[in-house]
């Protein structure tokens, strides 16, 4: 990146100031890492969902090899 004048706008060959260029890589990272973390929360949302689910279900099987020691 090569920044020559440092002015409030870009300039006719639409070089930007540096400090208005890292304000807005800034808040491109907040917007990216609010997606990310909502997401994140989404799955993490999902994943207790399919564990509870699992549990549910492993609670009600039982111990279904209790009755097959005998056996072996």
């Amino acid at each position: 990146m090569r920044v020559e004048k440092l002015r409030d706008a870009a300039d006719d060959t639409g070089l930007v100031p540096a400090g208005h260029y890292f304000a807005r890589l800034a808040r491109n990272l907040q917007h990216a890492n609010a997606r990310e973390h909502a997401k994140r929360l989404k799955l993490d949302a999902e994943d207790r969902r399919l564990e509870a689910s699992y549990r549910r279900a492993s609670a009600a099987r039982g111990n279904t090899f209790a009755d097959t020691r005998g056996m072996v």
